[in-house]
């Protein structure tokens, strides 16, 4: 059967919103390709167990070990395996919160968090909004966690409000692109010890840092046991952004909880993993000189992506977030471009409170403009911003794409 045609760039939707490692897939579909499965009886069966067969698990322990730098070695049986991190979420807000209960995260956020821990677990999530001119990066801003953990505490005491659990980060940051600094992740440790809560470190784009300022350093890179117990600590990661293979849907939690895995292990029998997927991932991960090779140049095609779309927007006085270093995204500014606002609230309450109904309003009007040009980015309320008109842009498209996208942005803002 012949392959279906592709619309011209010119006719299709401009898709530089959607966070896909673009520029890599064909890397890795040749890969497959060379690397064919073929499964033996045993995989054909029931197997080794829904929670990653023990290759799987040695595979990416090893991989672990070699590029997170982990302090303490890495173990197969600290890993357990899903379809994707978006279950390792469900599994958790399963695993470690009740319905009505919640997990705390920054403001921006990845916007699917809500989605995954609240869909079926019925967790929710509250979000950290911070001073004007606090970075947000800084060992300075956890003040602002426990500012919020403690009203929350507060609230679920006064009237059954959600009782804060864990504490996720994004590192590196979705969508601001930028890894936490050790002080930082630190003092994260330190309010989760505090308040014996949970904190879960997403690192699925450990391997996407294009430039070593600020350098990235997975929360199992240095000895933690001095500012947070061990059972207390987990790393999610999957293949779908390193690796450019979210289609495989791999997702894998490290945890030396044995309670914790043993939770999430009796449930994994809904997430099992196919094979198929398995056996070429670890064929992915057992080969260590293609992935260097790999991952040398997914870096160099995001820094020269980043450094395109950085001229671009400056060309035109479109500010983005400066701090970059990481992921396939910039996190860009057209609030210049909003319809004014209809009522009196200011812009500290457009992000929460009775302000956020009319902050995205304001933001779908540009949204459709945006469609009415045939391109997609996320917007900024989506992903929980605090007020209207940021958007996320990625860039991890070949070159042409990147351009007509945003022409087509420039056009729909009038620049």
């Amino acid at each position: 059967m012949a392959e279906e045609a592709t619309p011209p760039l010119s006719l299709s939707l401009s898709d530089i919103g959607t966070a896909e490692n673009y520029i890599m897939i064909p890397e890795v579909s040749q890969f497959t390709q060379t690397h064919p499965v073929a499964l033996n009886n045993n995989q054909l069966s029931y197997g080794e167990g829904p929670w990653g067969t023990p290759r799987l698990r040695r595979a990416m322990a090893h991989h672990m070990n070699k590029r997170f730098h982990p302090y303490i070695p890495i173990q197969p049986d600290d890993l357990l395996f899903a379809n994707g991190v978006s279950t390792i979420c469900e599994l958790l807000g399963f695993s470690l919160a009740s319905p009505g209960d919640a997990i705390l995260m920054s403001s921006p956020i990845y916007q699917a968090f809500a989605v995954d821990f609240g869909t079926k677990a019925k967790v929710s999530t509250v979000h950290v909004s911070f001073p004007p001119g606090t970075d947000q990066f800084s060992p300075a801003a956890v003040a602002e966690y426990e500012r919020v953990l403690l009203a929350s505490s507060q609230q679920a005491g006064n009237s059954g409000g959600p009782k804060i659990r864990a504490i996720l980060l994004c590192h590196p940051h979705n969508p601001l692109g930028r890894p936490y600094p050790r002080e930082t992740l630190i003092e994260f440790m330190k309010l989760c010890e505090k308040y014996q809560i949970h904190l879960l470190s997403d690192e699925i784009y450990a391997m996407s840092v294009y430039s070593s300022t600020p350098a990235f350093e997975s929360v199992l890179a240095f000895d933690s046991t001095p500012y947070i117990s061990p059972h207390l600590l987990h790393v999610l990661y999957g293949l779908s952004k390193d690796f450019a293979a979210g289609g495989l849907r791999i997702g894998c939690l490290y945890t030396r909880n044995r309670a914790l895995w043993r939770a999430i292990s009796a449930m994994s029998q809904f997430s099992w993993i196919p094979v198929a997927s398995e056996v070429l991932a670890w064929n992915l991960l057992e080969d260590d000189a293609w992935l260097e090779e790999f991952f040398a140049r997914s870096r160099e095609r995001l820094a020269g992506g980043r450094r395109l779309v950085a001229g671009l927007l400056e060309e035109k006085g479109v500010r983005f977030y400066q701090g970059a270093n990481a992921g396939f995204f910039l996190w860009i500014d057209l609030r210049s471009w909003l319809p004014p606002s209809a009522s009196a609230a200011s812009k500290s309450e457009e992000g929460v409170g009775k302000g956020v109904e009319e902050g995205k309003k304001r933001e779908k009007v540009l949204v459709d403009r945006l469609f009415e040009k045939k391109v997609f980015l996320t917007p900024g309320m989506d992903m929980f911003a605090e007020e209207p008109g940021f958007f996320r842009l990625v860039f991890s498209q070949e070159e042409d794409v990147v351009r007509e996208g945003l022409r087509r942005v420039f056009e729909a803002i009038g620049v």
